[in-house]
């Protein structure tokens, strides 16, 4: 045997009250998040741009590389355009309960917030119940 130091054993698992107690409550969030639908539209559009640029016949004196880039900018600016369009028509309707979550909810006041400090006690008088399991560990 080692005269290491064993690391700690862990602890069993929690009870389903310990867990109701400790958890956040979570919403399905339904709009589209608009950077990566507009960039997937501008990556697509470059993309089939690029390749019109490459095969189809060229009678340009810059070569084919160059038409190949500028064709795939112009595509990639509509294929933006076109999916930040659809982004939109699906975030209209989307109703407004589902894109937000409640105010209330998270983050959670760090300790020593001025919100942590103000919150009630309990009706029996005992200190308030720690919301996460590093506060009851305390």
């Amino acid at each position: 045997m080692s005269d290491a130091p064993r690391p700690p054993e862990p602890e069993d698992t929690p009870s389903e009250d310990e867990l109701r107690r400790i958890s956040m409550p979570a919403r399905l969030r339904r709009a589209p998040r608009f950077g990566r639908v507009v960039g997937t539209g501008v990556t697509a559009g470059f993309v089939a741009g690029a390749l019109c640029g490459l095969l189809l016949p060229n009678s340009t004196g810059v070569g084919r590389g160059m038409v190949a880039i500028l064709v795939g900018l112009g595509f990639a600016l509509i294929g933006g355009m076109v999916t930040g369009l659809i982004a939109i028509g699906l975030d209209r309707g989307t109703p407004r309960y589902l894109k937000t979550a409640p105010a209330s909810a998270w983050p959670p006041p760090a300790p020593g917030d001025a919100a942590a400090d103000s919150a009630p006690a309990s009706a029996a008088g005992e200190p308030a119940t720690p919301s996460t399991p590093d506060e009851e560990r305390r």
